[in-house]
This record gives C-alpha cells, structure tokens and sequence, in this order.
C-alpha cells in the first residue's frame, strides 16, 4: 500500500490534537485517555480518523490547568460544614502515547500519563485553617483504547471508541507530614475502568467538523474508594492553511513533496463527573459539570511532525465545593508519524 504525505500529516496529528479527557477534564482529580485516536479539529475532540493499516504514531501531550484560588478561610469554612475541599496551585499533567493501525478502519492506542500537583491543601475545621500537605506527583494510570471506524473516509465518517484504563499509578503518596494521602489526591486511582464513545467528522467546503463524546465507567479502587463516573462531549471547527502536496509517477511510484501547513481551531467541551464514594458512602459535594471554549493552532511538517498549542477558558461551570472552579487550560503537544 502506498501512503501520502496527507495520510502520514494525519497520522502526526493523530496525538496533537488530543485532551481531553486526558487533557484530563478539569474536575478530574485522575489523568483519561487524552483523546490520541483521531485527526479532530481541536485539543479535545476526536474525530473518525485512523491511521492507515501497518502505520504507527507517538505523541507527548502537557497539560497546564489553573484552578480557582480559595482562601483559607473559605477552605476552612468548608471543613466546618464536613466539607474535604482543597485547593492547589496548579495541576500539570504529561502523557506519552503510542498509536498502531492494524487495518485501515481500527486502530490500537496506549498512553501513560505523569501527573503533578502542585501545594496541595485542604481546609482544617478545628482550630479553623488549612493542611498544607505538600506537592503530589507521580505515574498515573495507563490507557488503553481501540479505535474502529464503521462509516465514511479518513475525513468524513463515524467511528466506535472502547478501551479500559489500567491501575498502574501510584497509590502510597504521603503528606509532608508523612500521611497517606486520600485516594482522591494520589497519581494513580487503583481501579480498573471502562471507556465507551463515538467520534463523528465531515467536510464543509474548507472547514472540517468534528464531534465526539467519551464516556468513562469507574470501579472502586485504592482505599475502597470509587471516583466519580466521567462524561465529556464536544464538538470542534478547523480550517487548514497551506496544505499542497505533489505526486511524481515517472518511475510508477508516488514520490510526496508536502508542505507544512496550519490549522486554526475552535471547540465547545461539556465535562461532567459524578461524584465519588468512599467505603460505601457517597460524597455529595464532590463532581460537577462546566462548559470549556478553547482556541489554538497546529503547525503540520512536510516531514511528519506535528505541534499543537491550545488555551481555553470556562463559560460556565456548575462544581461542587469540593473542588474549586477552573480559570484556564493550556496544552502543548507535539506527534510524530512513524
């Protein structure tokens, strides 16, 4: 099979376009899978694409999400109301993934996420503060998801998204004061989860229409706790800029000489989590839902590589007190296709 320089250009941006969840949502307290599995329009939103049977793609995505800035009044406020809420300066996140087309139409990914926390603290009741435990960080749980695209063309069709994620993380982090931290709090949940969804795409005239939704089922893992349920859904718009490539058949086969190209994109993500239980309780101030906008750009090489940049703002956001509101996310990522 012969493959174009636009397949290989796909295959890059195969990883550059993720986040979702994994940029995680930004509720999540664990890294999901970052959306690695299609040519989507944004950072978040995939779209039908798969890689070309035999083709491989590897990725590194980061993720930068400031939250909120509670008081320690507030967060003690909270604790008096038996409210666990906390607070950090930053979450930070890294995933490197790995992509292979088996056939045309299905693809295999796997990730494995670094997550970090920044000064993490939680409200104290009595006397009224706050615990500053210190900074989290460590492997996350590992991803894996399969990709089958049942309709359509590279660019326009509907593709099934299922996969399961893996308690490889780390589930022992202490406290600067030498306790073990909360499950809630450590890199790795200790469960084993399922993820189903769907990615749809198409054409129109020169901007590309993307949408996809991933639902992610949790079990109950570390410290007989059970993470919220997850949803994210979004649909995304991009236009490309400079695309050209050129096919010679002198000698019968195709030579490509691409050239880079731009992508500038637009997207709207719901993110949604439930809220979690721990040893049989159910924690009603955990979970929430917010609408995320998010604007960025995407430089495809001629040689293959692919650079994604993106920030992206709240519009709305529903979050119980548990967890504080987002400010902003930005992501970086950067592909290549093998």
């Amino acid at each position: 099979m012969t493959y174009s320089h636009s397949s290989l250009a796909r295959g890059a941006s195969f990883f550059a376009v993720a986040a979702a969840l994994i940029a995680a949502p930004a509720l999540a307290h664990h890294t999901g899978p970052t959306g690695i599995g299609g040519n989507g329009g944004g950072v978040s939103v995939q779209g039908p694409d798969t890689l070309e049977a035999g083709k491989a793609a590897a990725g590194l995505q980061l993720t930068w999400l400031r939250s909120e800035q509670r008081s320690a009044s507030e967060l003690a406020a909270l604790a008096a109301l038996d409210v666990h809420a906390h607070d950090t300066d930053y979450t930070a996140s890294g995933v490197v993934g790995l992509a292979y087309g088996v056939t045309d139409r299905l693809t295999l990914t796997a990730e494995l996420p670094f997550v970090r926390r920044a000064a993490l603290r939680e409200g104290v009741a009595v006397p009224p503060g706050v615990d500053r435990l210190g900074d989290v960080s460590g492997l996350g749980d590992a991803s894996l998801l399969a990709k089958y695209r049942i309709a359509g063309s590279a660019e326009r069709g509907l593709a099934l998204i299922g996969g399961i994620k893996l308690p490889t993380g780390a589930m022992h982090r202490l406290s600067d004061d030498g306790e073990l931290l909360e499950a809630e709090h450590q890199p790795g949940s200790g469960s084993w989860d399922a993820y189903f969804g769907a990615a749809a795409g198409t054409e129109l005239g020169p901007v590309s229409l993307d949408a996809s939704v991933l639902y992610q089922f949790t079990s109950t893992g570390t410290q007989q706790t059970r993470l919220g349920n997850r949803l994210q859904a979004g649909v995304a718009l991009s236009h490309r800029f400079g695309a050209a490539k050129h096919h010679d058949h002198d000698d019968g086969d195709h030579h490509d000489h691409g050239h880079s190209s731009w992508d500038l994109f637009g997207e709207a993500i719901t993110e949604w989590e439930g809220r979690q239980n721990v040893v049989g309780v159910t924690e009603e101030a955990t979970g929430g839902t917010a609408v995320w906008l998010t604007a960025g750009a995407r430089l495809n090489t001629a040689s293959g590589y692919a650079l994604t940049v993106g920030a992206g703002v709240p519009i709305w956001q529903e979050v119980r007190p548990s967890h504080a509101p987002g400010s902003y996310r930005l992501t970086l990522s950067l592909a290549k296709s093998l």
